[in-house]
């Protein structure tokens, strides 16, 4: 089996402490140790902790995102169709659903004291609204939904709902809670169908 590269090992490690316990909770020791790496070699690689972190967003954590809300429709689908397969593929990811969305939970953390970071996630958040408003309006021009629709306020509705429906502690989040959420964005959106 191939060694995995000391920088890889750390962006994986980082993402999964930083994602279960947080930022402030996570401690470059930690990592290092689950790693099995000695200290020198991350600083190598990074100056420290936070710039060891801004890489994990973007290469582990914005990855995973897109996986997470992958709301591109395949030719000839209905976009409540697409939502529907994201929706359903959501609820089985168990990590997701026990943890709630990682650049939600590090958005909550660290954009109030960190501008960096604030303005990292905060693209990220307004780009995945974006995409969601523009596959809306696609859905528009399609026939699909009718101009009552307001796309940029649909998508923005969809993001921060579904955010706080993750982000219920695990004793009241389920895959059952988070499809009981999904449909009731999708009996909404119905309102709009032509």
């Amino acid at each position: 089996m191939k060694k995995q590269p000391t920088r890889e090992k750390l962006l994986d490690i980082t993402f999964d402490e930083v994602y279960i316990h947080g930022y402030t909770a996570t401690s470059v020791d930690t990592i290092l140790k689950k790693a099995g790496i000695p200290k020198g070699s991350m600083y190598h690689h990074f100056k420290g902790k936070k710039e060891l972190v801004l890489a994990m967003v973007q290469e582990r954590l914005f990855p995973k995102m897109e996986l997470f809300f992958d709301f591109d429709r395949k030719e000839g689908a209905a976009v409540t169709d697409a939502l529907r397969g994201t929706f359903a593929g959501m609820s089985r990811n168990k990590p997701l659903i026990t943890y709630g969305c990682p650049l939600y939970r590090l958005m909550v953390e660290l954009s109030p004291v960190d501008e960096t970071f604030d303005t990292l996630l905060s693209d990220r958040v307004m780009k995945m609204q974006d995409n969601l408003a523009l596959l809306l309006q696609k859905g528009i021009e399609d026939g699909e939904f009718n101009e009552t629709l307001p796309a940029k306020e649909f998508a923005a509705y969809i993001l921060e709902s579904t955010w706080g429906v993750l982000s219920l502690s695990p004793s009241l989040s389920s895959s059952k809670h988070f499809i009981k959420h999904s449909k009731f964005i999708l009996d909404t959106l119905a309102a709009y169908h032509n």
